[in-house]
């Protein structure tokens, strides 16, 4: 292993270091605010599951996070909804490494709207690759949610990721995936103009929050802003561009420790 790899694989050791601790360093972000995405009724994969049952329209979602300018810490992602008459139903593929070191995982996500109430579920597998054992890890859980619009401005959101407590085994030693909640609320202030408050708890461990802004300048033009953090604060800046059924979405973090992470989505609705 040359030197760069193993440079790489230090900086995954302190992102992955507590795995019990820091979902948001396991999934990507979507396209909420800071990832302040309890009660945020667009869909993105691994975001509240309950957002699927938000979509009225049938779409295809790319993504692609950069951290640190480093094509080995990079997430790319591919997700889809499909409305039915009953509910909708989604999926979602994501990976994230090298050729050393690489996670992957697929989720079935499956949502419904019951007036106000909209519920989900999603069902992941979680693949991990370690080039030092030569061997593959995974595990099953599965991740809750729900969205209750209380008035026509505000709307709360809740999940739960791991209610199973799930856990992947390494070599005899099993290691729990982290069981995390969150709770949040979307505010419309004006029209078009979004406050979103997210705060998130994984158990026996940390307490992350997140803050977001999002104004619709005009029907083609989307603007963000927002901070986040657990033991420090990450602000964030990011637009979204409409253009016909197409949206694309950039979002970028500044992260003292390290760089900056870059956000960025492509998605089509049919």
């Amino acid at each position: 292993m040359n030197y760069y790899k193993f440079f790489i694989l230090i900086i995954i050791f302190f992102l992955c270091l507590d795995v019990n601790s820091q979902t948001q360093e396991v999934f990507p972000f979507g396209t909420a605010p800071s990832g302040a995405d309890a009660a945020y009724k667009e869909w993105s994969p691994w975001s509240n599951p309950a957002s699927i049952s938000q979509s009225d329209q049938a779409m295809i979602k790319i993504g692609y996070e950069n951290r640190y300018f480093t094509k080995e810490l990079s997430d790319e992602y591919l997700g889809f909804v499909i409305p039915t008459p009953y509910f909708n139903i989604g999926g979602s593929y994501n990976f994230f490494g090298f050729t050393d070191y690489y996670e992957m995982m697929a989720a079935l996500t499956i949502g419904k709207k019951f007036g106000r109430i909209a519920i989900g579920i999603e069902f992941d597998y979680f693949n991990m690759y370690l080039a030092s054992e030569k061997n593959y890890h995974h595990a099953f859980t599965a991740q809750i949610g729900i969205q209750a619009d209380v008035s026509k401005r505000l709307t709360l959101g809740a999940s739960i990721f791991n209610p199973v407590f799930s856990k992947i085994k390494f070599e005899d030693t099993p290691r729990h995936l982290p069981v995390t909640m969150h709770l949040g609320a979307d505010y419309e202030v004006i029209n078009n103009l979004n406050l979103l408050f997210q705060l998130g708890y994984t158990l026996g461990n940390t307490i992350d929050w997140a803050f977001g802004v999002e104004y619709e300048v005009m029907k083609f033009l989307t603007v963000r802003t927002g901070i986040r953090g657990i033991n420090y604060v990450i602000p964030q800046i990011g637009i979204g561009i409409n253009f016909a059924d197409f949206q694309f979405n950039l979002n970028v973090e500044s992260d003292f420790r390290i760089g900056t992470i870059l956000l960025s989505s492509l998605s089509y609705k049919f």
